[in-house]
């Protein structure tokens, strides 16, 4: 793929290989991370129009935010879109990523052609929070969580026979700064506070998640699809948070069905 790699004036990195007259499809990725995480997804379209590009405080996107929302990443997703001057675009977005995605629909759904949301939380259960909370917590003790992420994201099995994904993860993580990773994490615990409106949600909608999914159960999924009218639900079957690495061949062979 001709990925071309850019910062724009609002200092947004992004990678973005272009295809004039092709909706955009643009790729969000989860909190801790940034567009690499896209690998399997920038080698299967590589002749798509597309666009990953880093949250920011994350990746080579501007950092130092203290306090952030999502008011602030969808006027960063609105910056870029109006800086490329895109018409009419996909979203496709992952975990904290899918929750971004959500809220710059509601916003701005005029400019969207089509969303997937993959592994997305929605109204999770006082234990469920109790336990992303207790996490953060950790987290600002200065306590690392890599481990038990990339645990909880993917199998015994795949990881034991993938140990370069392990690897990729493990250094993806522990790279991050702590005093920009929190404030995103912040947001991403304390997301079902932050409720959103639906019903502007009238474009066609795919939902995933993993069956074995403890974060972003496919219940929560579930209920989302019940929210969006317009929207079909697929669980992957033997897949955790990881979803769009360890069952990447499934995933990509779904996304391509429904946005192309």
């Amino acid at each position: 793929m001709n990925l071309r790699k850019h910062t724009d004036s609002h200092g947004n990195y992004y990678e973005f290989n272009e295809i004039k007259n092709s909706p955009t499809t643009i790729f969000i990725h989860g909190v801790g991370l940034d567009n690499t995480m896209w690998y399997p997804q920038k080698e299967y379209f590589h002749d798509q129009s597309v666009l990953f590009y880093d949250l920011l405080n994350h990746g080579q996107s501007s950092g130092g935010f203290k306090d952030l929302s999502f008011d602030i990443y969808s006027n960063q997703l609105l910056h870029l879109i109006n800086e490329l001057q895109l018409d009419k675009i996909n979203i496709v977005g992952f975990s904290i990523g899918a929750l971004i995605a959500q809220h710059f629909t509601e916003k701005f759904y005029d400019k969207l052609n089509k969303l997937v949301l993959i592994g997305s939380v929605y109204q999770r259960s006082d234990k469920q929070i109790k336990t992303v909370q207790n996490r953060y917590n950790e987290a600002l003790n200065g306590i690392s969580i890599t481990i038990d992420s990339i645990k909880r994201w993917f199998s015994d099995s795949y990881i034991n026979n993938n140990p370069q994904v392990y690897d990729f993860f493990y250094n993806l993580l522990e790279r991050k700064k702590d005093e920009d990773f929190l404030p995103a994490y912040k947001i991403f615990v304390n997301s079902d506070n932050y409720q959103i409106n639906y019903s502007n949600f009238k474009i066609p909608t795919l939902i995933m998640t993993g069956e074995n999914e403890v974060g972003s159960t496919p219940l929560m999924s579930e209920r989302i699809s019940k929210e969006i009218k317009n929207s079909d639900l697929y669980i992957i079957k033997d897949a955790k948070h990881g979803a769009t690495i360890e069952q990447a061949n499934i995933v990509n062979e779904k996304l391509n069905k429904f946005l192309f």
